[in-house]
């Protein structure tokens, strides 16, 4: 969980003129079920009352708790690690 007792949170920003953000959206909904105590939320940039939370500038990108993990898409597997990664290594608690 992140320090205000919320579950940890992937934000994947995305955008209506990007070409690989329909792989981002597939992406999401596989951490979705892969991770469940994962809050992940896919953010079009481009949607009329969009926040942008995190300062980002290019799509997709990948930010877990703050720290952005991925510009572009990530293999799959390398996200399933770095996520699995940062749940287990105290990043967020389990």
């Amino acid at each position: 969980m992140t320090k205000n007792g919320n579950k940890p949170i992937l934000r994947i920003y995305v955008g209506k003129h990007c070409w690989s953000c329909e792989e981002a959206v597939r992406l999401a909904g596989e951490v979705s079920k892969k991770f469940v105590r994962l809050n992940v939320e896919v953010i079009d940039l481009d949607a009329d009352g969009s926040v942008n939370f995190d300062d980002v500038f290019s799509t997709p990108t990948y930010v877990f708790n703050g720290r952005t993990i991925s510009l572009g898409n990530p293999s799959p597997e390398e996200l399933f690690r770095q996520l699995g990664e940062d749940l287990s290594q105290g990043l967020v608690d389990n």
